[in-house]
């Protein structure tokens, strides 16, 4: 057989059954966790304080002090009883250390014709560069530096901004407790895991005790730019008895789904706005149609009467997202904390490897898209770093009880890297099999063409015209208003550009295989948004 009787006769159909068979799933479970979310979010919540467990909200900050206030203030006016949660934050030395070798930078910075914003990334919070850049250029070139550092030296820590937060009486339904980390290394995991090994000394002062309430307590991680449904930590709850119920055990993750809805900014202007808007249709798509759909899955495979070959094929590896991710305090302890470089997919991939129970909540959390094409392509190549190894958190649990056979967790393996693999190659190689199409034959033309169409055009559709309704659906803080929706024209282009965007998702990731090849160090900085 020669190459091209390979291509065009095998590689060709398979390559192209599989786009339009991803495109079918995808359309389904973008609707039917879409429905789950908008049925449950007209529930109504109520827990029994005898029976509701401890849920302490923790949100490890790092340069956010402009989202800060608005962030702790709506995470301690949720709806849960008193005694029963509170909310953490966690600030860290490394931004201090981070200020002073910046503030050293500032000559440099204000001997050059022209600052733009994205050079003072790191610096100054990214809500505020435009601002600063805009004052640095309109001083005197001798004054520049003046400029600069004021603006720097006046601008809080993250730190200081939490503590002046929580210097006075608590305002809102929760406790509010500030833990500072020493500069320690790691990322975000770190000071999660600062956090989970002092909760005694945290909590003891609201009537927290190890040995009575740990086996009852979750730790619920956000990022720092989330804004809560008031009734999440009562859907936390309900997702916990309601698994007690169905099981007899506790489930060892709660996933509540991000929906990438709050725009605090806009989306630049032009080719980059456009394709940075198209990433935001894709993350919404991935939270409904690959991440919630997965939990979904998981959770009925495990409650399900099928053959053990049968779940085996199916059962899939659960993503787990650390903005609105509740971990039992007993599971994380026995994973060894909050793994690096990327805490939740790290548990999420832990978890799914030991057989646990999963269990998703039916009440959604607001966070932001990406509006900076560096820091989209620096979340990618950290997604990717993180899941293209799942052997190694197979080794790091191997020590521990599993419910999976071997041969489970090797089919879960297997699955990871063809996930991996499809993400660095798939795009290329369904493109070279549609522009192949033509010479297949005509079924495969009309194949490849339905293919296209299924999975970027019209599930594009879809969810700009689902994200008013998902947005209506939550119960936010008080004068969160919904993002303004897409002109037509915007919306069209937006469309029409779709295919294109599993593109935009290899450049991060490639980038980063390519800087190794070379032989430049890889540093992952914060994913700024």
């Amino acid at each position: 057989m020669n190459a091209r009787t390979l291509w065009f006769e095998i590689a060709v159909p398979a390559l192209l059954t599989a786009l339009l068979a991803r495109a079918l799933w995808a359309a389904a479970a973008i609707e039917t966790s879409a429905q789950w979310l908008r049925t449950g979010s007209r529930r109504t919540f109520a827990t029994d304080r005898t029976q509701a467990p401890w849920l302490v909200v923790l949100l490890p900050m790092l340069r956010e002090q402009s989202v800060a206030p608005a962030t702790v203030t709506a995470f301690t006016r949720l709806d849960y009883p008193r005694d029963r949660a509170a909310v953490v934050v966690i600030t860290t030395e490394r931004e201090e250390t981070a200020r002073r070798q910046a503030r050293t930078r500032l000559p440099e910075l204000a001997a050059r014709n022209l600052l733009t914003p994205g050079e003072l990334r790191g610096l100054f919070p990214a809500g505020r560069t435009h601002a600063v850049a805009a004052e640095a250029n309109a001083a005197r070139p001798a004054d520049r530096l003046a400029v600069l550092t004021r603006l720097f030296d006046a601008e809080p820590s993250t730190a200081q901004v939490i503590t002046t937060l929580t210097a006075g009486p608590p305002a809102g339904r929760l406790p509010v407790l500030h833990l500072h980390q020493p500069h320690l290394g790691g990322r975000k995991a770190g000071q999660l895991n600062y956090a989970a090994d002092r909760l005694g000394q945290l909590l003891g002062p609201l009537g927290w005790r190890e040995a009575e309430h740990a086996q009852d307590t979750f730790l619920v991680v956000y990022d720092a730019d989330a804004l809560p449904d008031t009734r999440t930590l009562h859907a936390f709850a309900e997702a916990h008895r309601r698994h007690q119920d169905r099981t007899g055990t506790i489930p060892a993750l709660i996933q509540q789904q991000r929906l990438p809805l709050l725009a605090r900014r806009p989306f630049p202007t032009g080719t980059v706005g456009l394709l940075l808007a198209g990433e935001w249709i894709y993350q919404l798509r991935r939270s409904l149609g690959i991440e919630l759909a997965r939990l979904r899955l998981h959770r009925w495979l495990a409650g399900s009467r099928l053959p053990e070959a049968a779940r085996m094929a199916l059962r899939p590896m659960v993503y787990a997202v650390g903005c609105g991710m509740a971990v039992h305090l007993p599971a994380i302890r026995a994973l060894g904390g909050f793994p690096e470089p990327m805490e939740d997919l790290g548990t999420g991939h832990r978890l799914s490897l030991l057989g646990a129970p999963f269990e998703p909540s039916r009440v959604a959390v607001l966070d932001e898209p990406y509006t900076e094409p560096s820091g989209l392509m620096n979340l990618h190549a950290l997604a990717f770093a993180a899941s293209a190894r799942p052997d190694h958190h197979a080794q790091a649990v191997a020590h521990l009880p599993t419910g999976l056979s071997r041969t489970a967790q090797a089919a879960l393996l297997a699955r990871e890297w063809a996930d991996q693999a499809a993400w660095l190659m798939g795009a290329p190689l369904v493109a070279a099999a549609a522009l192949s199409a033509w010479w297949a034959g005509p079924l495969w033309t009309a194949v490849a063409v339905a293919g296209i169409i299924l999975h970027g055009p019209v599930p594009t559709a879809r969810l700009l015209a689902l994200a008013p309704t998902l947005h209506q659906a939550l119960t936010p803080p008080a004068g969160l208003t919904p993002p303004p929706p897409p002109s037509p024209a915007r919306s069209a282009a937006l469309i029409t550009a779709s295919p294109l965007q599993p593109f935009v998702r290899l450049a991060g990731p490639w980038l980063m295989i390519l800087r190794r090849i070379t032989g430049h160090h890889t540093t992952f900085g914060k994913t700024e948004r």
